[in-house]
């Protein structure tokens, strides 16, 4: 018994040795070799910086320019209103009294119009009146300020610039003009169709066999450029000179009112926003230089006026015409001359549909 018991002591004593093995720190041996360097991994690809799009445009370093040229403008500069007894220059339009004048020459009134919102003038208290007060400037009325940045310009339809295209923000954007003497017919020229929605005649050439009386505000008003270069809205007469088709102009299939006004400067006074043509786009076509006019233009130009003249229907000392009824292919002759001075580019717009119109409407007058 007393055996046993020291065997079952021993067999506790060497178990208690073998856990005090277990659980002491081992003795540490010597160092190993050293391991192969890993491999480098593959740089990361930057992340795109979503801002980048819009400052290059919505940045001083790139306005600061354009509000700089804008200010050289004919449209900066004609549609702000001198009040007569101060003399100061006011933001609000001269022309804001007159509902067919308020579309273009304020503000407020071309974002209507693009709105699709009536310009009638009111006084602003009818439900859907766009409140153009007869009459009022300055203080008086928001509605009569002068054509700016935000006139045109809005929000973009898509920042999705590569797919998309850049529409620049405008308010016509790429949509096609309806013209509004001929709801029939729509103008597209692109980003140039906001130039369209202004620069097209307030009324349409004759063609009614009755005799016409004319008056000094006779034709297409300020802005035929758009239907000129579109070979559309002269007075088609019948003559010699045949009329090219509709959208076959150089400056309309090749070219248009963006490249050609609003390219890059030469000195500053031109191009961007001044909207003054440049040279520099001349040049791309043109090796010799910006042409002035075409050949030939103010000669044939001053035999029209002299017909017109001759038979009482202008009046060269008050460069307008007279009050006078005629048939109709001298009032159509006396449309195309104010269509093409109002013009303003000598024919350049569209040399050939010019020269048709001039020709044929001398033809039509002379003895």
């Amino acid at each position: 018994m007393k055996n046993l018991r020291l065997i079952g002591f021993l067999m506790m004593l060497a178990s208690s040795f073998l856990f005090i093995n277990c659980t002491s720190d081992p003795i540490e041996g010597p160092e190993g070799s050293a391991g192969i360097d890993g491999i480098d991994g593959l740089d990361g690809v930057d992340g795109l910086d979503s801002t980048a799009d819009c400052r290059s445009c919505h940045s001083k370093e790139h306005r600061d320019p354009i509000k700089a040229s804008y200010l050289l403008s004919v449209h900066a500069n004609e549609t702000l209103h001198t009040d007569r007894g101060t003399g100061m220059v006011l933001t609000t339009s001269e022309y804001a009294n007159r509902t067919d004048c308020v579309m273009c020459h304020t503000g407020p009134g071309y974002i209507d119009k693009m709105n699709g919102i009536p310009t009638a003038i009111g006084e602003g208290t009818a439900a859907g009146d766009p409140a153009y007060p007869v009459g009022a400037l300055g203080e008086n009325s928001d509605h009569v300020t002068a054509i700016n940045c935000k006139t045109c310009h809005d929000s973009h339809s898509s920042f999705d610039f590569e797919n998309d295209g850049n529409d620049f923000a405008l308010r016509q954007g790429f949509m096609a003009v309806t013209l509004d003497q001929d709801p029939s017919y729509a103008i597209d020229m692109g980003t140039s169709n906001t130039c369209v929605n202004c620069h097209q005649p307030r009324g349409l050439p004759p063609t009614s066999t009755s005799g016409l009386t004319l008056n000094s505000r006779y034709g297409p008003h300020h802005g035929p450029q758009s239907t000129l270069l579109e070979g559309i809205q002269g007075a088609e007469i019948a003559g010699t000179t045949p009329y090219p088709a509709a959208k076959s102009a150089t400056h309309r299939t090749g070219s248009s009112c963006v490249n050609c006004h609003m390219g890059a400067t030469t000195d500053g006074t031109d191009g961007a926003h001044t909207w003054h043509p440049t040279e520099n786009a001349c040049l791309e076509c043109h090796e010799s230089g910006a042409p002035e006019g075409v050949e030939g233009y103010d000669a044939n130009m001053a035999i029209l006026a002299g017909l017109l003249e001759a038979k009482g229907i202008f009046n060269a000392e008050k460069d307008s015409f007279n009050s006078v009824t005629l048939p109709l292919n001298e009032a159509q002759a006396a449309w195309n001359f104010a269509l093409l001075r109002e013009d303003r580019s000598k024919g350049i717009h569209n040399p050939d549909y010019a020269k048709a119109l001039i020709a044929n409407s001398i033809e039509t007058l002379q003895p």
